[in-house]
């Protein structure tokens, strides 16, 4: 009897253990990734992203997919089961209320990360009779283009967007400019800028002739150098030919170090000490991050289920920085590969995943990943934050929230304060309240607590505004005389050019020039536009492009005196 007692205790046990298996459950991802691969920055080409450059971002988002919308099984680590699938999210056609894309306005990064969104949720099978497919009345079914082809929302930041600030926090930031030439001035860098001289000097005749000027080249342009060499070694048969392996990652070795010295040193400080401002870029995106999450966590998973953010290694290097990821390993003070992705993985884990609710905040966890660019064999790997040891990647919600507060800018406000930045959005945001209210984002542009929101400033100031203009017009009828009637001029709109009313503001510029021909630029170079083509004079009348009318235009028609005993007026049909 004993032994069968003791059978049966065991029998027991092991059911019971075999009830407690937790599972892994997967709320939400935010991603950052950079773009793929694009022509470089200091060639005659235009910077636009390559069909190699396209690949990586596809492959990326194809990954992507492969964890947490389609995933082959769980895997089993102990007595925890991990099933990275994300709970609820549509497996096949594409819900744009589960997914959040915003994307720098470069025409790169927008299109690496539209490459991305194809990868994530490809063209639907025919079969799926949902939104990508419809079927019509005679029973047939019509399919998106492109074999059923679907439309991602992606929303774009330009640099006089706020959003821009959380996807590059450096750009427009005279602090974080300021503290750079800072550092082209220190002993660090006049040491390794002339200790690499020779070296640089050495290649200038073989890969950067007629592309730099000789002051040009050099470490100070460390990474525009790389840039250049990095692609020609990839397309270029002359440049692969003439410049060794070694070469090249030497020149990628001193462009991190030159790239970590700018976005990496938080001994750095701007106009408050301790400000961290060459890490800037990183602290807006840990603001983001929090933003990000917590739209998830108050929609109970429904939002926010992956938030895909595109942007420049800026972030990558300042963040890797900021959450001591470059302390734990050297790797990380180098610069991102094309396509490389970080990762923060919201989730819980319990008995057996069963569980229909949204879990309490207590239960959440996060959990940072990183993969280095998109080739054979790179992977996602869990990696410890803030210093803590190489096992404990996993960290509780409270105790992520936490590290990221101590290194996040929380509001537009703040940003602009810490940059002194002069971005015309500034003065709206200078009092707001940081939208992560109730997490400690108090800080010294929204101490107060009670800014008023930007819609509703602008409304006040738009009424107030209308409302002193309206007074002091209504003075001068009555005070001075005035009275308003037509311009004889004749109406042009204000975009000028040929086009008229219908010009829109990214259309060539034909307004005339001093001798009354037109010049057009039509060639864009990054933010500028090249002149290509010119229009040949043409003399022009007082009346304008249409010549002579034999209408008098002295008056306006509404001032013309009428008779109405007179014969009706006749149509003049002429052309």
């Amino acid at each position: 009897m004993f032994f069968i007692a003791v059978a049966l205790s065991l029998v027991i046990a092991h059911r019971s253990n075999a009830q407690r298996t937790l599972t892994e459950t997967v709320y939400g991802s935010v991603i950052f990734t950079r773009y793929g691969e694009r022509t470089p920055l200091i060639s005659s080409f235009d910077n636009v992203l390559t069909p190699v450059g396209a690949r990586q971002l596809y492959s990326a988002g194809q990954q992507f997919r492969s964890r947490y919308i389609t995933p082959l099984s769980g895997s089993t680590d102990g007595s925890v089961v991990t099933n990275s699938s994300i709970r609820g999210i549509s497996p096949r056609t594409i819900d744009n209320t589960q997914i959040y894309a915003v994307s720098l306005v470069d025409e790169y990064v927008v299109n690496s990360a539209q490459a991305f969104l194809q990868g994530l949720y490809p063209p639907a099978n025919v079969t799926d009779v949902n939104a990508a497919q419809s079927i019509l009345a005679n029973g047939s079914v019509a399919v998106n283009p492109l074999g059923g082809y679907q439309y991602a929302q992606l929303a774009t930041a330009s640099p006089n967007d706020p959003a821009v600030i959380w996807l590059a926090g450096n750009v427009n930031c005279p602090q974080y400019d300021v503290s750079g030439t800072n550092y082209f001035g220190s002993q660090a860098f006049t040491s390794i800028q002339q200790s690499t001289r020779a070296f640089y000097t050495g290649l200038e005749a073989s890969i950067l002739e007629g592309i730099l000027p000789d002051s040009s080249v050099g470490f100070y342009n460390a990474y525009g150098i790389f840039d250049y060499a990095n692609y020609g070694y990839n397309h270029n048969s002359s440049i692969h030919g003439s410049l060794s392996t070694a070469d090249l990652q030497r020149l990628r070795l001193l462009a991190d170090q030159k790239q970590f010295a700018l976005n990496g040193d938080l001994t750095a400080s701007g106009k408050s000490q301790g400000d961290q401002i060459r890490a800037i870029s990183g602290r807006t995106l840990a603001g983001r991050i929090l933003g990000l999450m917590l739209g998830n966590i108050e929609t109970e998973g429904s939002n926010n289920k992956i938030s895909a953010m595109f942007g420049s290694y800026e972030p990558f290097l300042a963040f890797f920085s900021l959450a001591q990821l470059s302390s734990f390993d050297p790797n990380f003070s180098g610069i991102p590969d094309y396509g490389s992705s970080m990762v923060f993985e919201l989730f819980s884990v319990g008995d057996n995943g069963t569980s229909k609710t949204y879990p309490d905040e207590s239960e959440l966890k996060v959990r940072f990943l990183f993969r280095n660019g998109t080739g054979d064999g790179s992977q996602l790997v869990a990696y410890p934050l803030f210093g803590r040891g190489r096992s404990q990647t996993v960290m509780s919600l409270n105790d992520f929230f936490a590290g990221m507060k101590k290194i996040m800018i929380p509001s537009v406000g703040s940003w602009c304060y810490t940059c002194s930045s002069q971005s015309l959005f500034c003065s709206a945001y200078a009092n707001r309240t940081g939208y992560l209210s109730g997490y400690g984002d108090d800080d010294e542009s929204n101490s107060s607590g009670g800014g008023m929101a930007p819609a509703v400033a602008g409304v006040i100031g738009a009424v107030v505004t209308l409302a002193v203009t309206a007074i002091a017009v209504a003075a001068a009828i009555l005070l001075g005389g005035v009275r308003f009637h037509r311009s004889s001029a004749k109406r042009r709109s204000e975009l000028g050019g040929f086009k008229a009313g219908e010009k829109l503001a990214s259309d060539p510029d034909l307004t005339s020039g001093a001798r009354g021909g037109a010049g057009a630029s039509v060639t864009d170079k990054g933010h500028e536009r090249i002149g290509s083509w010119e229009l040949a004079d043409k003399k022009k009348t007082d009346e304008g492009e249409l010549g002579n009318s034999s209408r008098s235009m002295h008056k306006d028609d509404d001032e013309l005196s009428i008779n109405p005993f007179d014969d009706p007026v006749k149509a003049d049909e002429r052309v």
